[in-house]
């Protein structure tokens, strides 16, 4: 695998290649955060306003990080600032380019109440750890290093999950409980489609995912980042006093594709 620092030239596939995955994780940190900061409103408690409002500000950091790599890659990120800021509600597709899941229209259905802010964490979070954590080994150095930090804490979001599960058990008892348990399916679901379809042979997604693990901007196909994630998730359930479910199917609506092709990166794109 050829690795790249800042200021390498770069082929020009890779950079468009680099640029689309580092404005879609870009965009959607700062879309993400929006979001997070709006369930303030169900915090029941001083410290748990407290601890989501750190975790709003890390997920800031995030997109700034991100921002300021592909700044020096040529890209306008005041632009996309400006589209996020100035319409939270729906911004333009063309303009940025963030997971469904962080639209507003499909948050707001999502989240109710403090338990599905807490599960949120708790059980979606650590996808987020593994799907994450992989660009630590990716091609391009510097967003190496920088996921380094996100992917510290990231995990420290998914151990804000685990505190508040438990904070809400100890608050509340077993009907706590039993409404933690209810949302275990809905945000498992969201966990298992953050990573994608999986790569079949002959699809337009295995034919984009193959290019991007090519060029070691991805290093982990959808199903192994699933089933890391499956495997993590049973602990966290464990610890946390909930049970594992079956039969839950992947969410990937809240997912928007890598399948596109060169016209469509070229039109989301300008360097």
């Amino acid at each position: 695998m050829k690795c790249y620092e800042k200021g390498d030239s770069l082929p020009d596939d890779y950079k468009r290649a680099l640029i689309h995955l580092l404005s879609f994780q870009a965009d959607s940190e700062y879309a993400g955060a929006q979001r997070v900061g709006e369930n303030m409103q169900f915090a029941p408690r001083p410290e748990e306003a407290y601890r989501l409002a750190k975790k709003t500000m890390e997920e800031y950091g995030h997109a700034f990080y991100l921002w300021t790599l592909l700044e020096e890659l040529g890209v306008d990120v005041k632009a996309r600032l400006e589209e996020l800021r100035d319409n939270p509600d729906n911004p333009d597709p063309k303009k940025v380019n963030i997971i469904n899941g962080f639209r507003r229209g499909f948050w707001k259905d999502q989240f109710q109440c403090w338990e599905d802010v807490v599960m949120m964490s708790c059980a979606t979070t650590p996808a987020a750890v593994i799907f994450l954590g992989q660009y630590q080994n990716c091609s391009y150095l510097p967003w190496a290093r920088v996921s380094e930090r996100i992917a510290r804490e990231e995990v420290g979001h998914m151990g804000f999950g685990l505190w508040g599960v438990k904070r809400c058990i100890e608050f509340g008892g077993e009907k706590a409980r039993d409404r933690l348990q209810r949302r275990v399916p809905k945000f498992m679901a969201m966990g298992m489609g953050m990573y994608g379809r999986p790569s079949l042979s002959g699809d337009s997604q295995s034919q984009n995912f193959d290019r991007y693990y090519e060029m070691g901007l991805k290093i982990m196909r959808p199903e192994e980042a699933q089933a890391q994630y499956l495997e993590l998730l049973r602990t966290r359930l464990k610890d946390s006093g909930l049970e594992w479910v079956d039969g839950v199917e992947p969410d990937y609506d809240m997912r928007m594709g890598y399948a596109m092709d060169d016209a469509e990166l070229e039109s989301r794109m300008v360097v």
